[in-house]
C-alpha cells in the first residue's frame, strides 16, 4: 500500500490492534502550564535587618563623631564626610550643615521605618517600593527639605531585601511540578478508521501514521543521515566512553561488521523482515566487544533498520527480547556447545512468539506460518553462521575472541606442543600458572579463559634457550654457575622479548602478547643482581630490572602474581607444608609487589586482591597437601 501526500488514499486505513501513543504537543503544553503555575520562592534572611540597621546607625554616628570633633577644622570635617558619602558634594554639604539633633531624629525615624518594613518583608522587586514608603512617611511626619533628602539618600544607600529569591528551591519546585505532569496519552482502539478511502492525504495524516507505526516512508536521505549519525555515535561509544585499547582497530571492526550485517539485512529483508539477522549481529558483537556494547549496538542497529520496517516497535521488542538473553547465555557459559543450544532454544522460542503475535494481528494462517518459519531459520542458524563470521573476523583482526581462546587453550597447538617437548619444565610451570590463575580470575569475575590462555603462553620466549632456565635443568648442571651474572641477566631478560617475537610470528592475539610483555613488570632479577654484587659492589640494581610494561588489567595482574607465587612455592619444604606457611608466602609476595609499585597501573582493587590471595592459597594447598604414608613406606 503506497500512501502519497496530496493524493487520495487507495483504501481505508484502520488500526490493526489497540494502539496508544504519547501526544507530544499536548504533553509539552501541560509541562509549560506546570512551569508557569510555580511562583518564585524566596529565602528569609534574618541577618539582613540587623546588618542594615547597624550600617545606618554606624554611618550617622560616624558623621556625628566628625561634626563634634573640635580638634579638626571645618574643611577637614567636610573632607572626611565626603569620604563617607562617596564624594557626593550635595549630601556632604547637607550633613555638614545639619544640626546634631536633626541627625538623631533622622536615625530614630529610619530605625522605626525599617523595623516596620522588615517585619512585612522586602523582596528583590520591592526595594524601590520600600524606599518610596519611607519617603511618604517622612513627608507625613514633617521631615521636609534636607531631612527628607537625607532620609531618601540613606535609604537608597543601605536598604536591601531580607527575602532573597531562592533559585535552587524555585527550580526544584518547577522540576517537581514537571514530574507530576503525566504524558498525554492517546488510545486508538482496534478497528478505528484513521483515513477513509479516497481521502486526500495530508502531511498531518502521514505524521499520525508514522507515529503509531503503521506507515514508514522510504527516504534515502534519511537512511544516509541515520547511518552516518549512528556510525559517529558508535565511534564515540567504543573509542571514548569505553576507553578501549587499539581504538582505531575496534572502530574498524565495528564498521566492517555493521556494514556486512546491514547488507545482509537489506537483501534478506526483501524476502522477509523476519530474516533480518539481529541475533547474528549481536552474537558476533559479543565476541569482539563487551556485553554492554552489545546492548548499545542493538539500539543502533535497529535505528538503521527503521526505514525498512513497517512495524519497527514490534520488531524491536520481539527480536531484542529473545536475542539479548541468548547472547547473555553464550557470554556467561563460554562454551562452543552454547552456540548450538542457543540456536535450538532461540529458534523454538521465536517460532511460537512470532506465530502468536501474527495471529494477534489477525494475519492469515499461511502468512503467520511463513513468518514463523523464517524466524525459526533466522534464530536456529544465526549462531552457526556466527561461528564462521567470528572465525574470519578474528583472524583478519587478530583478536582474542572466545572461539580463538578456546582454540589456543588446546595443549596440542603447535607452540604448546613444541614447549612440552623442548622445555617440559616451562610447560609444566605454565600449566600450573594457568590453573591457579584461571581459578583466581573466576573468584573476582575476571575473564578466566583469557587469563588461562595468557598464562599458558606467557613464557614461550624460553623455547629459544630452554636449558638456561632452572625448571628445564632436571638432568643438566645449572649453566648460570659457569657464566657471568651480566650474561645470565641478558639471557633471562631476553625471554620476554623473544616471547613477543615468537608470538607475533605465530600471530597470537595482541591480548595474549600483553601477558608476555607484562608478566615480570618492572621487577628486579634479584638473584643475579646479588650474585653480580659479590664481585662488583658498584653494580646498579637498575641494570637487572625488567623493562616492563607493568600489568594493567585484572587478568595480567593475576598471571604476573601467579607466576611469582608458583616460582616461590618451589622453595617450600614439601614435608613440612601447611596452610599457614602457604598463606604467609602468598601474602608476602603480593604485598612486596604492591610496595614495589608493580600494581600501580592495574585496574584491580584491594578487595579483589584479597580474593586472589585466598584463591592462590587454596590452589597451592590442594596441590601440596600432605599425603598419608602407606604401610612399608609406600
Amino acid at each position: 500500500m503506497k500512501i502519497v501526500v496530496n493524493k487520495p488514499a487507495p483504501q481505508d486505513i484502520v488500526v490493526p490492534a489497540t494502539i496508544s501513543y504519547i501526544d507530544e504537543a499536548k504533553t509539552e503544553e501541560a509541562i509549560a502550564n506546570a512551569k508557569n503555575s510555580v511562583k518564585p520562592l524566596y529565602r528569609y534572611d534574618s541577618n539582613v535587618e540587623i546588618e542594615v540597621q547597624s550600617n545606618i546607625a554606624n554611618f550617622i554616628n560616624s558623621i556625628l563623631s566628625i561634626k563634634e570633633d573640635s580638634t579638626i577644622t571645618n574643611n577637614k570635617k567636610l573632607e572626611l564626610i565626603k569620604e563617607r558619602c562617596n564624594d557626593d558634594p550635595e549630601i556632604s554639604n547637607i550633613l555638614m550643615e545639619i544640626k546634631t539633633d536633626r541627625l538623631n531624629v533622622l536615625k530614630n525615624f529610619l530605625t522605626n521605618e525599617l523595623n516596620s518594613l522588615y517585619k512585612k518583608g522586602i523582596r528583590d522587586s520591592e526595594v524601590s517600593d520600600a524606599i518610596k514608603s519611607i519617603q511618604r512617611d517622612a513627608e507625613s511626619l514633617g521631615l521636609t527639605g534636607n531631612d527628607e533628602v537625607l532620609a531618601l539618600w540613606i535609604s537608597q544607600k543601605f536598604v536591601k531585601p531580607n527575602f532573597v529569591f531562592d533559585a535552587e528551591a524555585t527550580n526544584k519546585a518547577i522540576q517537581d511540578a514537571i514530574k507530576n505532569v503525566k504524558p498525554v496519552q492517546v488510545v486508538l482502539q482496534e478497528g478505528t478508521k484513521i483515513i477513509e478511502k479516497g481521502h486526500i492525504v495530508t502531511e498531518d495524516d502521514i505524521k499520525m501514521l508514522q507515529k503509531i507505526g503503521i506507515y514508514k516512508a522510504f527516504n534515502y536521505a534519511t537512511v544516509g543521515l541515520l547511518f552516518f549519525l549512528s556510525l559517529i555515535e558508535s565511534a564515540l561509544a567504543f573509542s571514548i566512553i569505553d576507553e578501549k585499547k587499539k581504538k582505531f582497530q575496534k572502530i574498524l571492526e565495528y564498521f566492517a561488521l555493521l556494514t556486512l550485517v546491514l547488507l545482509s539485512s537489506y537483501f534478506l529483508g526483501n524476502v522477509s523482515i523476519y530474516l533480518i539477522p539481529v541475533l547474528l549481529f549481536l552474537i558476533v558483537m559479543n565476541e569482539f566487544f563487551s556485553f554492554k556494547d552489545v546492548l548499545i549496538s542493538i539500539i543502533i542497529f535497529i535505528l538503521l533498520l527503521l526505514p525498512f520496517l513497517t512495524q519497527p516497535l514490534l520488531f524491536l521488542i520481539l527480536f531484542s527480547a529473545i536475542s539479548v538473553p541468548i547472547v547473555y547465555y553464550i557470554n556467561m557459559t563460554k562454551k562452543i556447545s552454547s552456540y548450538f543450544i542457543s540456536g535450538i532454544i532461540g529458534g523454538i522460542s521465536v517460532t511460537f512468539t512470532v506465530f502468536f503475535v501474527n495471529k494477534n494481528f489477525y494475519l492469515p494462517n499461511q502468512l503467520s506460518f511463513s513468518n514463523s518459519f523464517y524466524s525459526f531459520l533466522n534464530f536456529a542458524f544465526s549462531p552457526i553462521i556466527a561461528i564462521a563470521v567470528v572465525y574470519i573476523f578474528e583472524h583478519i583482526f587478530n583478536e582474542a575472541t572466545l572461539l580463538r581462546l578456546l582454540e589456543l587453550n588446546d595443549l596440542n597447538t603447535p607452540l604448546l606442543k613444541e614447549m612440552s617437548i623442548k622445555a617440559p619444565g616451562t610447560f609444566a610451570h605454565s600449566l600450573f600458572v594457568a590453573n591457579i590463575s584461571s581459578q583466581a580470575a573466576e573468584a573476582i569475575n575476571a575473564n578466566s579463559i583469557l587469563t588461562r590462555v595468557g598464562a599458558l603462553y606467557h613464557d614461550i620466549g624460553k623455547l629459544l634457550y630452554p636449558f638456561y632456565f632452572t625448571e628445564n635443568q632436571a638432568d643438566v648442571p645449572n649453566i648460570h654457575n659457569t657464566i657471568a651474572p651480566s650474561l645470565s641477566k641478558v639471557i633471562i631478560l631476553n625471554h620476554v622479548k623473544d616471547g613477543i617475537e615468537l608470538a607475533k610470528r605465530y600471530r597470537l592475539p595482541d591480548d595474549i602478547i600483553h601477558f608476555i610483555e607484562t608478566h615480570h613488570g618492572k621487577s628486579v632479577m634479584m638473584y643475579f643482581y646479588l650474585k653480580a654484587k659479590e664481585s662488583d659492589t658498584n653494580v646498579s640494581m637498575e641494570d637487572f630490572r625488567y623493562p616492563g610494561p607493568l600489568p594493567d588489567t585484572k587478568e595480567t595482574v593475576i598471571v604476573s602474581l601467579a607466576d611469582a607465587v608458583e616460582a616461590a612455592s618451589k622453595s617450600l619444604d614439601k614435608e613440612d607444608i601447611d596452610y599457614r606457611k602457604i598463606e604467609e608466602l602468598v601474602n608476602r609476595l603480593i604485598d612486596d609487589r604492591i610496595k614495589q609499585g608493580e600494581l600501580s597501573n592495574a585496574e584491580i582493587t584491594f578487595s579483589e586482591l584479597e580474593k586472589v590471595k585466598v584463591s592462590f592459597v587454596k590452589s597451592l594447598l590442594s596441590i601440596y597437601h600432605k599425603r598419608e604414608r602407606y604401610p612399608n613406606g609406600k
